[in-house]
């Protein structure tokens, strides 16, 4: 099976290349550049410098989120209209969850994304399990769950934002691993998704926000006894 994977879930690309769970081949970058831009020259160039063609790929594998608003759209579009065309299975994987699988960890693991005014997009990962489902979550709320677990730590993803607080809560119980330790390495997400079962429907998949747009939360301040997310499409 010739696999596909992509992440733009965040400020790093990353594009690989399987052959059923054998990475043989990955693009990445951490430019601060708009994936509109990056993304389908990526996956051109790498399925070609491979040999293959868009048309021998079987099964796509996208992050569908949490992370950058933008960065998913674009991620989850252009997965969607590919394997459309070419008729091929979709699957979509936790971002959180990619960067989790790729740690060997004896203990608890946490990938965090930063989502601002002290929130976190995170999750908690034991040997490649979600014991703390991936949540938009105030870090407090975060850290208090952790204070009541006997386990080690390990923090990945944004921590630089995070990384006084987590010592001086956790102090050596933690091991902080810095954003570029923790950027995605192509072989996470093949691993992760040829274990989860592909979209029924590719019409149905879309990205998994874990919190409301800025678009939907100004709609539903305008519409305070409105709180159906149909109504906001249909109006919008």
């Amino acid at each position: 099976m010739k696999i596909l994977a992509f992440d733009t879930s965040n400020q790093p690309l990353t594009v690989s290349l399987a052959e059923d769970n054998q990475v043989v081949r990955v693009f990445s970058t951490n430019e601060a550049r708009n994936h509109s831009i990056q993304l389908l020259p990526a996956i051109q160039q790498t399925i070609a410098e491979q040999g293959w063609t868009l048309s021998t790929i079987d099964r796509i594998i996208v992050a569908q989120g949490p992370g950058s608003f933008t960065g998913l759209r674009i991620g989850v579009t252009v997965a969607k209209v590919l394997a459309d065309t070419i008729k091929c299975e979709l699957i979509g994987v936790s971002s959180l969850a990619i960067l989790a699988e790729q740690q060997t960890f004896d203990g608890l693991t946490i990938p965090l994304f930063n989502a601002r005014n002290d929130n976190v997009f995170t999750g908690v990962y034991a040997m490649g399990n979600n014991v703390l489902p991936d949540a938009h979550r105030p870090v407090k709320s975060l850290f208090d769950w952790l204070a009541s677990r006997p386990e080690p730590l390990l923090f990945i993803g944004d921590t630089d934002v995070f990384g006084t607080a987590i010592v001086e809560h956790f102090a050596s119980r933690a091991q902080i691993l810095s954003p570029a330790e923790s950027l995605p390495d192509g072989q996470g997400i093949v691993s992760l998704g040829n274990r989860t079962l592909p979209a029924k429907r590719v019409a149905d998949f879309n990205p998994n926000y874990l919190r409301r747009t800025q678009a939907e939360l100004n709609w539903l301040a305008a519409h305070p006894n409105e709180d159906n997310p149909e109504n906001y499409v249909f109006e919008v």
